[in-house]
């Protein structure tokens, strides 16, 4: 993959979309799919710490809930504006108009505080 930062972005969000909307119609093939390139970006953005910086900044101002709930966990990965970001997902987790998707960041903020899936 090129570190074109406009790139990147464009296809975390496009992917962060399709993610969400494929989590919301229970289409997980296209999920999964979707879900992999996210994955491979993240990646990417581990190795090169000025790139996902400038990637957040850009990310967590999206107006996509799973954009910015994909953005925050990679954030709290990589430990970037972490209390900023634990405000934003426990807003998500406590927006009943987001469905499934407030659960998702829910489960981001219970793994983080050690309580993961298994409680």
């Amino acid at each position: 993959m090129n570190k074109d930062i406009n790139g990147f972005t464009e296809l975390f969000i496009e992917n962060a979309v399709i993610h969400g909307e494929s989590t919301i119609n229970g289409d997980s093939k296209r999920g999964n799919k979707a879900s992999d390139k996210l994955y491979k970006i993240f990646i990417v953005m581990k190795e090169d710490r000025e790139l996902a910086e400038e990637m957040l900044d850009i990310l967590l101002c999206h107006t996509e809930p799973n954009v910015i709930i994909w953005a925050c966990g990679i954030a709290l990965d990589i430990e970037y504006k972490s209390i900023k970001v634990e405000n934003m997902l426990k807003k998500l987790a406590h927006n009943n108009e987001l469905g499934i998707l407030s659960f998702n960041a829910e489960m981001i903020l219970k793994v983080r505080e050690g309580q993961g899936l298994s409680d």
